[in-house]
């Protein structure tokens, strides 16, 4: 872990990540399968995936549910409370994006995270 000085070193830590943000995200609709989350990460390997669910599970932002009477096992991810709390500084990340884009003046691009947190944040 890098030496945090200050509390943004400590969440720049925590959300670093190329897809931390995407995982949280996901998990703000609802719980989510690992082989869902590696559908909407496309790109993603399951190792790289797995190290990304741990790491926010450490951190203790997501909690992992083991369904073991199943057949086959089941295992879910989901947003910890600590977890939600982190909804509102995306939603902010998305619209301080939004409007360095718009400064930019590009208009058209994938906008998908940035309005389910305007819809439920």
């Amino acid at each position: 872990m890098n030496k945090v000085h200050t509390g943004f070193d400590v969440v720049q830590n925590i959300i670093s990540g190329k897809w931390k943000s995407i995982i949280l995200y996901q998990l703000g609709y609802g719980n989510k399968r690992t082989k869902d989350l590696l559908k909407i990460c496309e790109g993603v390997s399951h190792k790289v995936l797995n190290e990304q669910l741990k790491q926010l599970q450490a951190d203790g932002l997501i909690k992992r549910a083991v369904y073991a009477d199943e057949v086959p096992i089941r295992v879910e991810y989901s947003l910890t409370e600590y977890g939600r709390s982190f909804l509102s500084l995306l939603k902010e990340m998305c619209d301080t994006g939004d409007e360095h884009l718009k400064k930019q003046g590009i208009t058209t691009y994938n906008n998908k995270v940035c309005e389910y947190y305007n819809e439920h944040t």
